[in-house]
């Protein structure tokens, strides 16, 4: 396979850019995060960064995260559509999303993930993060994984 990946970064939210952030999560994810859950959070959130990765002009892979303070930038949802997993793209992603931190001033990147995304708590131990610490739903067995990485 020919790959043509090309990354941006969008600052803000506009309707071509929710469009592609939209169609991922449905291509990647079980559950998809709905259309209002994803304006309301980045409308309301400092310092937003979305990076998509492209395929000739075709989104393949996102990487989105926030302003938690001062210090601390939020590693908040992405993901890699299948086709285009285990190409380095999810790392890339990564990449260009802390780098983007570090130049803003922030010292920590946090993120949390479902114990059930292994591939996603692997990616992030590999690019230095620390589990912090997890958290039990109320009711089931679900666990979400707490990581932080030093800038």
């Amino acid at each position: 396979m020919s790959l043509n990946i090309t990354y941006e970064n969008f600052e803000r939210l506009d309707p071509e850019v929710l469009n592609h952030l939209l169609t991922l999560e449905e291509q990647i994810f079980p559950k998809p995060l709905k259309k209002e859950k994803i304006i309301r959070e980045l409308s309301t959130k400092h310092n937003p960064s979305i990076f998509i990765a492209f395929e000739n002009e075709i989104p393949v892979g996102y990487k989105v995260g926030f302003e938690r303070s001062s210090r601390i930038y939020y590693s908040w949802i992405g993901g890699v559509t299948p086709k285009f997993r285990d190409l380095g793209i999810a790392s890339e992603l990564m990449k260009l999303q802390h780098n983007f931190a570090a130049q803003q001033g922030y010292k920590v990147v946090c993120t949390q993930t479902d114990n059930s995304f292994q591939p996603m708590i692997i990616l992030n131990l590999k690019s230095g993060f620390e589990i912090k610490g997890t958290i039990q739903s109320t009711g089931d067995s679900h666990v979400t994984i707490v990581m932080e990485k030093s800038l």
